[in-house]
């Protein structure tokens, strides 16, 4: 299905979104005193909340993300769940805007004397001294 580089690379997202959503259970950096099964389970306890908020049952959730009945109940009791799971779930109940930080591109201007260095040190093509 998937090569293990694009799992490996999914794997490392979903770490990354772990620690960056317990930001908003927890103030400061009291969230890194969470193992990922408490945080998963945390996420669940929320998920349910926002669904319950919303006033669906969990098989209404389930429709209108396509996923079962019991996948719901599942990831509401802390039970693992796929980034893909998470993000259906996330666009049903329309908090996908929390997650924009995934989506943003990272800009980075080099400096005027990291331009200098990094042209100096460029090599010329086609050119070669006698």
């Amino acid at each position: 299905m998937f090569n293990n580089r694009i799992t490996n690379r999914l794997i490392t997202l979903f770490i990354w979104f772990i620690d960056l959503f317990t930001l908003h259970f927890t103030m400061g950096n009291s969230c890194y005193r969470y193992s990922y099964k408490e945080i998963i389970r945390k996420w669940g306890e929320k998920i349910s909340s926002l669904r319950v908020k919303a006033g669906w049952s969990q098989t209404e959730l389930a429709e209108k993300t396509g996923m079962s009945r019991s996948s719901i109940a599942c990831i509401e009791k802390g039970r693992n769940f796929s980034m893909a799971s998470l993000i259906s779930i996330s666009r049903v109940l329309e908090i996908l805007d929390k997650f924009e930080f995934f989506l943003k591109v990272e800009t980075y201007e080099l400096t005027p004397m990291e331009i200098y260095e990094k042209e100096k040190n460029r090599k010329i093509r086609g050119v070669y001294k006698k």
